[in-house]
């Protein structure tokens, strides 16, 4: 994939940061949105083994971390490709040394050695990926970094929400980090069988209502 179609823009300044922090925060609605999402991501970790060793790739505001030191995680690695992001994330720390460290780094080409997490979380990113392209790249790294397990959420169909959105008209379909897309739910899974991941569960935020749904996969055996 060309360096082009790669999300290594910043789109998070730190004011946009802010804001973004803000508004997961500014309603009982966004309130209990973010609370069932870690409790689906703890539920993720815990059905992978309560992993050791855990990456939050991207990071964001750091709005995930509970659920990642509820499941026991002795390290975790925050990353992500905004400073702004990560400035704020920094203010947000559970203690010291948790998130042990803060980097700056791309998902297509992430800034790690080959498996040096048990545990791969990637929530909210892949349905900013419209072009099956780009999720493959990025799966591969995942794939690279993880030692065994991964979190991913994205927006799926077969939902209230997808239909929705029937006859909307769709965003151009940028390469990398674009507008968000409701993407199949057959497609994506096809993806993480062509990326050499096995589905072990799936979670939805709120049973055929909303978009929102988290995979467990794992590396598939050869």
């Amino acid at each position: 994939m060309s360096h082009e179609s790669q999300p290594d823009k910043d789109h998070y300044t730190l004011n946009r940061a802010d804001a973004y922090a803000t508004h997961h925060d500014k309603s009982a609605r966004t309130k209990l949105t973010t609370r069932r999402e870690r409790e689906l991501l703890l539920r993720a970790l815990r059905r992978a083994g309560n992993p050791r060793v855990v990456l939050d790739l991207p990071c964001g505001t750091g709005r995930f971390w509970p659920a990642i030191v509820e499941a026991g995680a002795e390290r975790l690695i925050a990353a992500d490709n905004s400073d702004g992001m990560l400035e704020v994330a920094g203010r947000n720390a559970l203690g010291p040394g948790f998130p042990e460290q803060l980097i700056n780094t791309s998902l297509f080409a992430i800034d790690l050695p080959d498996a040096s997490v048990d545990f791969f979380a990637c929530m909210r990113f892949f349905h900013h990926l419209a072009h099956r392209e780009d999720r493959l790249a990025a799966l591969a790294e995942i794939k690279r970094v993880t030692r065994g397990a991964a979190a991913i959420s994205l927006w799926v169909d077969g939902n209230l929400g997808a239909w929705r959105r029937r006859g909307r008209r769709l965003p151009t379909l940028e390469r990398g980090y674009g507008k968000r897309i409701c993407i199949p739910r057959g497609d994506i899974e096809s993806d993480f069988a062509a990326a050499g991941f096995d589905v072990v569960a799936h979670y939805d935020v709120w049973p055929r209502l909303a978009m929102w749904r988290l995979y467990l996969v794992e590396k598939a055996e050869l």
